[in-house]
């Protein structure tokens, strides 16, 4: 498989690092993993996703409002 060079720059976010980023708590942002709201894979009991998952997310989602 060929890499870009986009490849060597990807920021892997946990959830630590997604609690941090968002301005709610930890029960709420289990909420929305376990619900699949936020663009993440899980892999065994760790959360991972990306910087540009996520941006692309928040503006996919402007002016939504999402209830958990």
């Amino acid at each position: 498989m060929k890499k870009s060079k986009d490849d060597a720059n990807i920021r892997v976010y946990t959830k630590a690092d997604l609690l941090k980023i968002f301005p709610f708590g930890r029960t709420k942002l289990q909420q929305l993993l376990t619900a699949g709201v936020l663009p993440v894979v899980k892999v065994g009991k760790a959360y991972l996703t990306s910087e540009a998952q996520i941006q692309r997310w928040l503006e996919e989602n402007t002016g939504k409002e999402i209830y958990y």
